[in-house]
């Protein structure tokens, strides 16, 4: 945000004028200072600009807050406007010195805080987030990445992962050579005896995995219409769609 220069009279004291100078220009040494505290204004940048506006003297104060500048006025009024990162520009009454004077100010400024727009800081979410999204969005049946977290230390396996998520559309195997199959085909149809594929980080494994529950960051059960639009006929009965940890969840704790 553009804050226009406030009118403010910062000049405190003229310790000593009228000091011959060497060099034809006015030479301004000073200090700045906090009206408030009384503390040094380090950094500041102190500019002179004649009536026109032209820049005729600038100089950037030390950490003291103590600066030295030289003025190419030639006995015409200037005033001196000072600025630093979050306080508000301050700018003097016109002053009118001789065209070879030195003097000494004192310069006190308002430490009033500049506020400006507010800023927004987004990261781009993880591989895993953007997978999570997407199968919501999808519509299958997603366990999130907090009912998953809750339960993957507990089981020993990926199936009992499934069962303590509560895939309850699933018929989940007790033994680990068996496939997982859809609880909507009747006991006797034939189609009871397929399996539904593992689908790992987006790539179809097969009907039965060899997983570290653990490294599961979330899970999605699809049908076997939403698996054969999704994989074609790899995943011709539905699958079980998996991702790990390793795509980076860990990285926002």
């Amino acid at each position: 945000m553009r804050l226009s220069p406030r009118l403010v009279v910062i000049v405190v004291g003229i310790v000593a004028v009228a000091v011959a100078s060497p060099l034809n220009a006015q030479v301004i040494r000073g200090t700045l200072r906090s009206q408030t505290s009384a503390r040094a204004i380090e950094r500041a940048r102190v500019t002179a600009q004649a009536r026109d506006g032209r820049v005729i003297g600038e100089v950037l104060a030390n950490d003291s807050g103590a600066f030295t500048l030289r003025v190419a006025a030639n006995g015409a009024p200037f005033t001196l406007t000072v600025r630093r990162i979050g306080i508000e520009p301050s700018t003097t009454s016109e002053l009118l010195l001789a065209a070879t004077d030195t003097v000494e100010f004192e310069l006190t400024l308002p430490e009033t805080p500049v506020l400006g727009d507010t800023v927004r800081v987004t990261g781009r979410p993880s591989i895993n987030e953007e997978r999570y999204q997407e199968a919501k969005r999808h519509g299958w049946t997603v366990f999130s990445p907090a009912e998953v977290e809750k339960h993957r230390e507990r089981v020993n396996n990926v199936y009992d992962l499934l069962r303590w998520a509560g895939a309850n559309s699933l018929v989940i195997p007790t033994r680990h050579t068996e496939c997982v199959r859809s609880a909507r085909y009747l006991p006797g149809d034939r189609r009871n005896d397929r399996c539904m594929v593992w689908v790992v980080d987006g790539q179809v494994l097969g009907p039965l995995p060899v997983l570290n529950p653990r490294d599961t960051y979330f899970m999605a059960v699809l049908t076997a219409s939403q698996s054969l639009m999704q994989y074609g006929e790899k995943a011709p009965w539905g699958a079980i769609v998996l991702y790990t940890r390793m795509n980076g969840d860990q990285i926002h704790k």
